[in-house]
C-alpha cells in the first residue's frame, strides 16, 4: 500500500473573495500520443475548502459544506448568499481499476489572522461512498474527489469577524 498525505488550506472568509478564471488560460495541444496513466498514486489539490461569508449571533453554531458544495448553518449562524463557500477538490491520477481509500484527520483548527481566536473543523467527508473508490479509465486518468466538512463557530465574542485559516490533512491509500 502507498500513502500520500496532502495538506490543504481551509479558508473562512468574512469578506467575499472573487475567484477569477481567465478564459483561454488553459493550453490545448495538437493531436499526439496521450500520456500513459501513472503507476504510482498522484494527488493534486485544485480547490481549497471554503465556508463562505457568514455572521454569528449570541450563541454560535456551525457551518457545513457538503462535498457537492451545498451549505447549511445551525444555531445563530447566518450564511450570506454573496459567498456561499465551496468544497475542497483533489484530483487523483492512477492507472484504471485500482482501489483508493480516503482518510481524514479527526479535526483541524482555524486561527483568526492577526488574532488568537480559533474555530474547529470536523466531520470531514468525501463525495465517494464509504470514502473509497475505484479509479476510472480514460485519458487523462483523473478522478476528482470533493471534500466537505463542518465548521464549529463560537459566539461573536469568541469568534470575532475576520479571516480564519488553517490546514487539514487528507490521506489517499492505494491498494
Amino acid at each position: 500500500m502507498k500513502k500520500e498525505t496532502f495538506g490543504n488550506k481551509a479558508l473562512l472568509m468574512i469578506i467575499s473573495i472573487l475567484l477569477l478564471i481567465v478564459p483561454g488560460s488553459s493550453k490545448s495541444f495538437a493531436q499526439g500520443a496521450p500520456f500513459p496513466p501513472p503507476n504510482q498514486l498522484q494527488v493534486f489539490s485544485s480547490q481549497g475548502l471554503g465556508f463562505g461569508s457568514f455572521y454569528t449571533g449570541s450563541s454560535g453554531g456551525s457551518v457545513t459544506i457538503s462535498p457537492t458544495g451545498g451549505r447549511t448553518t445551525s444555531g445563530t449562524v447566518v450564511g450570506l448568499m454573496t459567498d456561499p463557500g465551496m468544497p475542497a477538490i483533489f484530483n487523483v491520477r492512477l492507472v484504471p481499476g485500482r482501489l483508493v481509500h480516503i482518510q481524514f484527520d479527526a479535526s483541524a483548527t482555524l486561527t483568526r489572522m492577526g488574532g488568537s481566536e480559533t474555530m474547529i473543523i470536523d466531520s470531514f467527508v468525501s463525495d465517494k461512498p464509504g470514502n473509497s473508490f475505484v479509479t476510472s479509465s480514460g485519458h487523462p486518468f483523473v478522478n476528482p474527489v470533493q471534500v466537505g466538512a463542518k465548521l464549529n463557530v463560537g459566539t461573536i465574542s469568541a469568534n470575532p469577524a475576520g479571516n480564519y485559516q488553517g490546514v487539514f490533512s487528507v490521506t489517499f491509500i492505494q491498494e
